[in-house]
């Protein structure tokens, strides 16, 4: 598991970072391309849109050549298109390119799903999802403070060579190390085919109950993403080489969280795990909310509420992915993609939503919070009511 779980990581890393490493210069890019603070940030919203879509051709793709061709080829167009984000010289350019590259580094998220489906049972799928989620917590919190640094002593474009230069060395250990985990279905990508088992999966309640939790709690993480550059930076003066740090401090607790899930898998069922991480993301978004509000918000108090919620988040991670997956029996690309992709698409218009609600203030952060806490407790309640409706065998 080892092994496989650390080429994961390191592939995964290279595409999470890709979203979010160069935040620290999104005010800045206002005066680099002469635009508003709207366009820059989609930039952020629409590659997380599209990185969520994209999920969608990868899994089945992944399914009909394996795991390994899709990923290698991936990870090559992020190289390319990492470089095209660099040497983009107005904001239409970026923006069009950052949604390519949130095209091509999509497939990371669903095959390394897709692996650990193929080659672990359950109970290991907590434990591999567990450890992923936290060495991969690592990579959100290097990032900014990394771009940061970049950012301040070499310009915004460095941030886009060291992602594709970690692109490259992921392709190189991808293609000396990882192993093949499925065989290639020829049939895989028959529109027919692909339609119909989108179609049986979206009518598996279970399934979509669990994706929409994921997205749900993903958005929060991209809200902060999104808007909290602006924030702190413009609205409260930390340095962009600073910022880094309270982005950091939430990835963290995710790791926290994480660690905290992996340790408590052989003690607690899936089911009580999910509820727990769902009611400390709902206690966090509460204090968010009450933060953003009022007279009581600053730099610190704004991240801390975010930390409760992140840890929360650990929880959540590692043991929803695996129930959501449960009743899924064969295509697991194609049921990690549609996951994914639900995962991938609520958030990434949860960003959109920061995006075109930016009023120069923190109260769409507190506002799209509110949507998705009052969402995620819905489809608590939901699940909570699926299991107890469900015929016993």
């Amino acid at each position: 598991m080892g092994m496989v779980v650390a080429i994961l990581v390191l592939a995964s890393s290279t595409s999470i970072m890709s979203t979010d490493m160069y935040s620290p210069s999104l005010p800045d890019l206002q005066a680099v391309f002469d635009t508003d603070a709207t366009r820059v940030q989609l930039t952020i919203s629409l590659n997380l849109l599209a990185f969520g879509l994209a999920q969608l051709v990868h899994g089945p793709l992944s399914d009909r050549f394996g795991r390994r061709p899709v990923l290698l080829v991936s990870l090559l167009a992020v190289a390319a298109l990492s470089l095209a984000c660099a040497a983009a010289t107005t904001i239409d350019q970026l923006i069009v390119a950052r949604v390519l590259l949130g095209l091509a580094a999509a497939a990371e998220a669903v095959i390394g799903l897709a692996i650990i489906k193929d080659l672990y049972d359950e109970r290991e799928q907590v434990r591999a999802l567990a450890l992923l989620g936290m060495v991969i917590a690592v990579a959100p919190a290097v990032a900014p403070i990394l771009g940061g640094f970049l950012h301040v002593r070499f310009g915004w474009e460095s941030n886009f060579y060291v992602i594709a230069s970690m692109a490259l060395v992921s392709f190189a250990c991808v293609w000396r190390l990882l192993p093949e985990s499925t065989e290639p279905d020829r049939d895989a990508l028959r529109p027919r085919r692909v339609l119909s088992g989108y179609r049986t999966l979206l009518r598996n309640r279970e399934f979509v109950v669990h994706a929409a939790m994921l997205g749900m709690a993903l958005g929060l993480i991209f809200v902060f993403v999104t808007g909290a550059p602006f924030v702190l930076i413009q609205n409260h003066g930390i340095a962009p080489d600073r910022f880094g740090w309270y982005q950091a401090s939430i990835v963290v607790t995710f790791f926290l969280g994480s660690l905290t899930a992996s340790r408590l898998a052989d003690r607690w069922d899936g089911e009580r795990m999910l509820n727990t991480g769902i009611r400390v993301i709902l206690v966090g978004a509460v204090v968010l909310c009450t933060v953003l509000l009022t007279p009581l918000e600053t730099p610190v108090r704004l991240t801390g509420a975010y930390t409760i919620m992140t840890f929360g988040m650990g929880l959540l991670f590692a043991s929803a992915p695996s129930r959501a997956l449960r009743s899924i029996q064969g295509r697991a690309g194609t049921a990690s993609a549609l996951l994914s992709g639900i995962e991938q698409t609520i958030a990434g218009l949860a960003a959109i939503a920061i995006s075109l609600l930016f009023d120069g203030t923190s109260r769409p952060m507190a506002w799209v919070t509110l949507v998705l806490a009052l969402s995620l407790l819905g489809l608590m309640r939901a699940a909570s009511g699926s299991i107890r409706s469900a015929p016993k065998r």
